[in-house]
């Protein structure tokens, strides 16, 4: 447990280094054509649209059509590869991993690069939050009776 906290904070920092030094959520905005953002807790996102991107030319022209699943697939996949491209070429791959999920209906998806460490960190910091609710209730009830 101690050490995945400590594991953490270490890539936390460096990962945080290398944000700031080469520029990766410009870098990355850039290559994708869409926003990246840091949130507070040290995760990179972006909201991928094909909707809004002319696979073939690179444009944002609305080639979508609902029914061509293949067009939608195939774009996934070429960002795929360019974020795995992005991760190996910035030698990433040890401290960062990355997520992509459909988030609704019209096909957008949420890529979320993050720590390695973060997911087990989050469910040791839920936990401990958990135990410390669950002594001061005891507390509270043992003042109380």
């Amino acid at each position: 447990m101690f050490n995945t906290i400590i594991n953490y904070i270490r890539i936390q920092r460096v990962l945080n280094k290398i944000y700031k030094g080469e520029k990766i959520p410009e870098n990355l905005s850039r290559s994708f054509g869409v926003p990246c953002e840091e949130d507070w807790v040290g995760r990179l996102y972006m909201v991928l649209n094909p909707l809004l991107q002319d696979m073939k030319t690179g444009g944002n022209t609305i080639v979508y059509d609902k029914d061509n699943k293949v067009l939608v697939e195939e774009w996934v996949m070429k960002n795929l590869e360019l974020i795995r491209s992005f991760v190996v070429n910035n030698s990433l791959f040890d401290l960062l991993t990355y997520s992509i999920d459909r988030i609704d209906d019209d096909d957008n998806y949420l890529v979320v690069f993050k720590n390695i460490y973060f997911d087990d960190f989050m469910r040791i910091c839920k936990w401990t939050g958990v135990g410390i609710i669950v002594i001061v209730l005891l507390l509270m009830g043992f003042l109380i009776f």
